[in-house]
């Protein structure tokens, strides 16, 4: 059976990995940079920096994002049980589980597709407050809650 904690630990997994793959694209911008910097081939070459210097602002805001993800997560107990939903909670619906945690998306725990987001997502919006048996009316598409954890 899915446990929050399961699915917390493979939310702290998923995290860390973006965390960890986003620094490793900006050193390497930052390398990369650093090697340019030693030609000298005119204005191709302050194209080039300008688009690596934009490249790292880029990641750099990725990089700050993912981290910000990953103390959301950090927030969260995967011992805490809930009657009703809202933030940490994981719920199983006729539609799958979901989980109002960090924006992510996807990510599969013992063959199951859990559905990582925010309570500001407009399915988290309409669920915010419910408890098991109500359901909610989305794009034409009744969602109701079996359980909740």
């Amino acid at each position: 059976m899915l446990t929050k904690s399961a699915v917390l630990e493979a939310l702290h997994v998923e995290v860390n990995s973006r965390v960890a793959a986003l620094e490793k694209a900006l050193d390497e911008s930052r390398a990369e940079m650093v090697s340019e910097s030693k030609s000298t081939a005119g204005d191709k070459h302050e194209v080039g920096r300008a688009m690596a210097q934009r490249e790292q602002e880029k990641l750099g805001r990725q990089v700050l994002s993912a981290r910000e993800l990953k103390q959301t997560i950090a927030q969260l107990d995967g011992n805490a049980h809930h009657t009703s939903i809202q933030f940490g909670s994981l719920a199983k619906t006729n539609k799958g589980w979901f989980f109002f945690s960090a924006g992510i998306g996807k990510i599969t725990i013992e063959n199951e597709e859990v559905f990582c987001l925010t309570m500001t997502s407009p399915l988290g919006n309409l669920l915010s407050g419910k408890k098991v048996g109500e359901s909610i009316l989305l794009n034409e598409s009744v969602t109701s809650i079996e359980e909740i954890y």
